[in-house]
């Protein structure tokens, strides 16, 4: 386990400290075995939770914490947000907020009770500095997290409607609660991906644009291959980007910079080859009947295209795929312009998709006229973006398979309406980017004119690090969301294992190196598996989201939403937050323990880091 934190010590940042007690008294967590509650000091000068404001704001702090918990998202991974938090709640609540500090801080990778109790003592000898729990709701929502529950009621309640429910009262449907993708992870990103996620400032605008460039430059890799369970795959990705409408997906349209040069050569010799072919029929016609005798008929050119566009008949896309050798990018930012046309003429398209994924050839065919076209080893990459109702329009259910092939990132888009005349970094957005696409074309050209294709492997370690992972995770699924998102978790490590492969390939544009076979370094390797442990997440809650999903998670909310230590009243609680009954609770406990996700003596029970924590370096 990695350390904590950098210690603090107060004496450098503040000047003067003061230390009185006083007794409250917590209800989740327990100092011993057995005990429901806890006595502590509470430092003076600042509220306890005895007062009636600052108890009201604890309430919401809970909730948001609940959120974050069901999320397991990290607010702390940045020293100075952690330390912050740790004035905020200190300054908010006194001793009373150290059990708080411990939620929010569980998520850290490098976790450790002992020394977030140092931080927290730290913190409560100083004076803040002015840090107010403000601080933390703002770290909060910039993670994504829904604030409504913060909003101070101070204007006298509204008449309540008919039925009893005030309008104040009523809040906005929270569709996701997601993760962001941890802060570090762009830090030790290849050069042109990092450089390229610096041109924006919102973490989500980075994370939508970051996903989609990985995906997008999945299919610009030709002549890159790993091996995996026996089969040669490539990189291709799947990926969906989904928000309610007007939620900022816009920023993935820059990602397609990157195979653009390609597209654009690639059409641009479509276009000379249909030329020549057009002069050479034209010769053929000239020719008398005896003539044509001894000479072929001149064949027209395929149409060959990088991005295959969906926007058109179904006849014609499928046209265009076959003339490509099902090879290439489908790119759409309207999920339903794909799902619409695949609904008509071509009836068994999902199934090609599914089978394209892992390189699997078949064949189509076409109602009308019984046509049928072969597929033979197919490369795709899939970028596509929409709201949570295009995705049910293209997978309404997890039984046909297709849902558990892609990448998901969900969110919902809480930030003010920014200033469209200002612009993050000043330069030319379209120069910038059409100068990355030159990058991937250079990188491009090199692979395919390569005599062989490069292998690119995991090293001895790495395998059986990512083996034992993904049967933690796999197996606490199972648990947790039953045997429907099965497939996800196993796929999971495919889709690890292909952006890993993205990354190590990029890296020949820093270093030069085409060593055959390429070998993961374990940057790459841990930037991969926190990018997909990331993304797992969010495919959950778009897993949640599906029709007639409403229940499954249910479980999974609850174990996430309980502390590391906790007794049966404490989890009886969490239950109660959670509309969960309490023989269910109890169920669900002991499913927990039979899993070895809890461990139990007495009334206390302890949460399994070996099984239950997120990947550790």
């Amino acid at each position: 386990m990695i350390d904590m934190k950098k210690k603090f010590n107060p004496k450098e940042w503040l000047n003067t400290a003061q230390d009185t007690n006083v007794t409250t008294k917590m209800c989740v967590g327990n100092s011993s075995p057995g005990s429901g509650e806890v006595s502590r000091p509470l430092t003076s000068g600042r509220r306890g939770i005895d007062d009636n404001t600052s108890q009201n704001t604890f309430e919401e702090v809970s909730q948001i914490l609940l959120q974050l918990e069901s999320s397991q998202t990290d607010i702390t991974t940045n020293y100075a947000d952690w330390r912050n938090i740790g004035f905020a709640f200190a300054d908010e609540f006194g001793e009373s907020g150290r059990e708080l500090f411990h939620r929010v801080s569980r998520f850290y990778l490098g976790y450790s009770q002992t020394e977030c109790d140092k931080q927290y003592n730290n913190c409560l000898k100083s004076s803040g500095h002015g840090v107010t729990i403000k601080s933390f709701f703002h770290l909060a929502q910039q993670a994504g997290i829904s604030l409504v529950t913060t909003q101070p009621k101070t204007n006298p309640p509204a008449s309540p409607r008919p039925d009893g429910v005030s309008p104040e009262n009523i809040e906005p449907e929270t569709i996701f609660n997601t993760p962001r993708i941890p802060t570090e992870v762009y830090s030790q990103l290849p050069e042109i991906l990092r450089e390229s996620c610096g041109m924006f400032a919102d973490a989500i605008e980075k994370d939508v644009f970051l996903i989609g460039a990985i995906s997008v430059i999945s299919g610009c890799l030709p002549n890159i291959e790993g091996i995996y369970f026996d089969e040669p795959v490539s990189a291709h990705l799947y990926s969906f980007i989904t928000a309610p409408a007007g939620s900022g997906k816009g920023k993935l349209k820059w990602a397609k910079y990157f195979g653009l040069k390609i597209h654009k050569t690639m059409v641009q010799q479509s276009i000379i080859e249909k030329e020549a072919y057009a002069q050479e029929l034209e010769n053929y016609n000239n020719l008398n009947k005896n003539q044509r005798q001894e000479v072929e008929r001149p064949r027209e050119p395929k149409r060959k295209m990088f991005y295959i566009p969906a926007n058109s008949s179904a006849s014609a896309f499928i046209q265009a795929l076959s003339d490509n050798d099902f090879k290439g990018i489908i790119f759409e930012t309207e999920a339903d312009t794909l799902a619409g046309t695949l609904k008509q003429d071509w009836g068994n398209f999902s199934d090609v998709l599914r089978k394209a994924f892992h390189h699997e050839s078949t064949n189509m065919f076409r109602r009308k006229d019984n046509e049928h076209i072969e597929v033979e080893d197919p490369h795709l990459a899939i970028i596509l973006s929409g709201t949570p109702k295009q995705v049910h329009n293209m997978m309404p259910d997890v039984e046909n398979g297709l849902f558990s092939r892609f990448l998901y990132y969900a969110f919902e888009d809480y930030s003010d309406f920014k200033n469209p005349f200002v612009s993050y970094r000043k330069v030319n957005y379209t120069d910038f980017f059409e100068a990355k696409g030159e990058q991937m074309y250079d990188l491009y050209q090199t692979l395919i004119d390569q005599p062989s294709p490069f292998e690119f492997r995991f090293t001895a370690e790495q395998g059986e690090l990512f083996t034992q992972q993904f049967n933690v995770l796999y197996k606490r699924n199972r648990m947790l969301l039953g045997n429907d998102f099965n497939a996800n978790s196993r796929r999971l490590g495919l889709i690890t294992f292909r952006i890993a492969m993205v990354l190590r390939t990029l890296r020949i544009l820093e270093d030069g190196d085409y060593s055959n076979p390429l070998i993961c370094n374990e940057t790459d390797f841990h930037t991969a598996i926190q990018i997909a442990f990331t993304l797992e997440k969010h495919a959950i809650a778009v897993f949640q989201n599906l029709p007639n999903n409403d229940l499954k998670g249910v479980k999974l909310k609850f174990y996430n939403a309980l502390p590391d230590n906790f007794n049966r009243q404490g989890y009886l609680l969490v239950a109660k937050n959670l509309d969960i009954k309490e023989k269910t609770a109890e169920k669900y406990i002991g499913q927990f323990k039979e899993n070895d996700l809890l461990e139990h003596e007495h009334n206390n029970y302890t949460k399994n880091e070996t099984k239950s924590r997120k990947w550790t370096n």
